[in-house]
């Protein structure tokens, strides 16, 4: 992903866990709980960062695994 999309991607999970947060206080709820969409951003988000440390430390095998696990994400994302 390019730094581009892993700002938008950012910024909709900041949206999404602030939206989240205010129902929750609107409704005088303490806990909610994440719908797919949050569950997939969330494993996405946990990915690019493993990417971006496999590939600092030159582990390239674990960057492919990894990048393969995104684009089975992103498809999933797109799906929904």
């Amino acid at each position: 992903m390019t730094d581009k999309e892993i700002e938008r991607l950012a910024q909709k999970v900041a949206k999404l866990v602030i939206n989240n947060l205010h129902e929750g206080l609107i409704s005088g709820l303490n806990e909610w709980e994440p719908d797919e969409e949050e569950d997939l951003l969330a494993e996405l988000a946990k990915c690019m960062t493993l990417l971006d440390k496999y590939l600092k430390a030159e582990q390239y095998e674990k960057c492919e695994i990894i990048k393969n696990k995104i684009k089975i994400i992103e498809e999933k994302l797109k799906n929904l």
